[in-house]
């Protein structure tokens, strides 16, 4: 009696010896392909690792960046401007003439005027998405709310930029708002500035402070009374120049407490100054910061049209939508002794 039989090895050696065309040996071509079709299937296996997933967030965050207008809260701001340009008139300095004779005759003088032009410049931006984007986004909304807050904090860099150009660049006076002013030499505080000794290139320095608030105060742009009419003396700087400012005073002046101060946000004036930081003042390749000092009532920044958004669906773009942000505003220089350009070089040590 010969061993038992397994039925079910016999089944298994039976369909492997089967092909498409019947029943063959294990000699047959096809037989063959089929073993190797089960050995590349094992070479293939995964791991656990090899099922890891990628996981994304479902909130949009944000890049760092300005968020709003630092400057619109120290200057004059008229609103709901109209035309292509907007004349600024202002009523020019007495002077009484000395009387030397008995019964003289009366002499009439002009009053004396000058007028300021100022000129509206304007900015948009549109953004679409298409009609699919929302449902291809998956778990992530789509993200308009980001889209306006966004618009609204490159606005407000915008409307800085303009505010800086308006009041460091050629301004324009005249009867026709066309005689071109640039920006006065003498109300320029030099690179190269201090008090005494030897002259060399540096960045903001206590004796550039006092040289600027002694322009101010000769031109009776600034005096101590000034605050109580509502007047604010202000100077946009960038972090170099209050750092600079914070390691000069610590090696030299009792003024350091101060100066901590103002870096660690504890206080934000310092010599009568208003400190406004902001990075985007010019500054040439040299490396020399143009920053200005202003006195707020002389600082006219105007607007035509707000910042406004509006949201539409393109039916000329396949119904996508459209996110539109405009705005129109202008800048200009009220007088030129109200304004005080400091030079600092960010290189110097």
């Amino acid at each position: 009696m010969g061993p038992a039989r397994n039925p079910a090895g016999d089944i298994a050696a039976s369909r492997l010896r089967q092909d498409r065309s019947g029943y063959s040996g294990p000699d047959n071509p096809n037989c063959r392909s089929c073993i190797q079709t089960i050995i590349i299937f094992a070479i293939m296996a995964v791991t656990i690792s090899d099922n890891y997933q990628v996981k994304y967030t479902r909130k949009w965050g944000s890049l760092l960046q300005q968020h709003a207008s630092r400057l619109d809260k120290y200057v004059s701001v008229m609103r709901d401007l109209s035309g292509k340009v907007v004349f600024l008139d202002q009523f020019g300095i007495l002077d009484f003439t000395e009387k030397t004779t008995r019964v003289g005759q009366t002499v009439l003088n002009e009053a004396p005027t000058t007028r300021r032009s100022m000129r509206p410049r304007t900015f948009t931006k549109a953004i679409g998405y298409d009609e699919f984007d929302a449902t291809r986004l998956g778990d992530m909304d789509l993200p308009v709310s980001k889209t306006i807050e966004g618009l609204q904090a490159a606005a407000g860099r915008r409307m800085d930029d303009v505010m800086i150009s308006g009041f460091l660049d050629t301004n324009y006076v005249g009867e026709d708002g066309m005689t071109a002013v640039p920006f006065k030499e003498s109300q320029q505080i030099a690179v190269d500035h201090v008090d005494s000794g030897t002259k060399s290139a540096s960045n903001l320095t206590v004796a550039k402070l006092r040289a600027a608030l002694q322009l101010f105060e000769e031109n009776e742009a600034w005096n101590q009374d000034a605050p109580q009419f509502g007047d604010q003396l202000v100077i946009a700087v960038t972090s170099s120049q209050i750092m600079n400012l914070l390691r000069e005073t610590e090696v030299s002046s009792y003024d350091f407490n101060n100066v901590k101060a103002l870096v660690e946000g504890k206080i934000d004036t310092f010599m009568g100054f208003k400190f406004i930081r902001t990075q985007r003042l010019p500054k040439t390749e040299e490396g020399v910061r143009s920053c200005l000092a202003w006195v707020k009532s002389k600082a006219q920044f105007g607007i035509w049209n707000d910042f406004k958004v509006k949201l539409s669906v393109r039916d000329d773009m396949e119904e996508a939508l459209q996110i539109r942000a405009k705005f129109a505003c202008g800048a200009t220089r009220l007088q030129e002794e109200g304004f005080v350009k400091i030079l600092c070089d960010e290189g110097a040590s």
